[in-house]
């Protein structure tokens, strides 16, 4: 039978321990928010060649050390922060494939999902600005797969609702990622920055070719 010591407040041993493990927890959760909310604006205002593991926790309150509890080296870091990234432009992009009623609509809401997303966060257009071939290097990590295998899954789905075309999933899949990462990368380094102008040219390009491209 576990012996449950009062410790004369009535509290127990247990619980007393129960809750530093908690607040453990909770620290470590917000250590690790603290450094990816510092990795993400030093890698926005300096690119990700330039930035340092030294260079983010002095965006801190922590110690210099405190960083390798949570990541290996900077590499580990910038997937983390793009892993962040990935899961709300996740969402984005299955709310917007999924009310679509139209192929038009499946398809422009693809990318207008993505270049708003890039577009509306200074923050996020100044680290795609300065950090895009390290970005590149990670499209083939979990969390930007994912993006990828969403697509698929909804592509499929509006082939079922008959939305889309019995196509080959893959490479119209492929098709579409491309042309917008590639598209995105033209765009941020613009000014203005045009989220919309670029939607509408890739929406086009993807439904209609060459043909079918708005006229400048």
């Amino acid at each position: 039978m576990t012996e449950h010591r009062n410790m004369g407040d009535g509290t127990t041993g247990a619980e007393t321990r129960g809750e530093r493990a908690g607040r453990r927890e909770q620290n470590k959760a917000e250590n690790r928010t603290a450094l990816i909310k510092a990795a993400r604006a030093v890698f926005a205002e300096m690119g990700y060649g330039a930035a340092s593991v030294r260079d983010i926790v002095r965006r801190t309150d922590l110690a210099s050390g405190t960083f390798y509890n949570y990541f290996k080296d900077k590499d580990e870091i910038f997937e983390a922060v793009v892993g962040e990234l990935t899961s709300v432009l996740l969402q984005r992009h299955r709310d917007g494939r999924g009310r679509a009623t139209t192929a038009e609509a499946f398809v422009r809401e693809h990318y207008a999902a993505y270049f708003n997303f890039l577009a509306e966060d200074p923050e996020l257009l100044a680290l795609a600005r300065s950090s895009f071939t390290a970005v590149r290097t990670l499209l083939d990590k979990p969390d930007v797969r994912a993006l990828a295998k969403a697509l698929n899954d909804d592509i499929r789905a509006a082939i079922a609702r008959g939305i889309l075309p019995s196509v080959d999933v893959s490479y119209l899949s492929a098709s579409m990622s491309g042309i917008a990462f590639e598209i995105s990368m033209v765009m941020v380094a613009r000014d203005p920055v045009d989220p919309a102008a670029a939607a509408e040219f890739a929406t086009h390009l993807m439904l209609g070719g060459l043909d079918k491209l708005p006229r400048r």
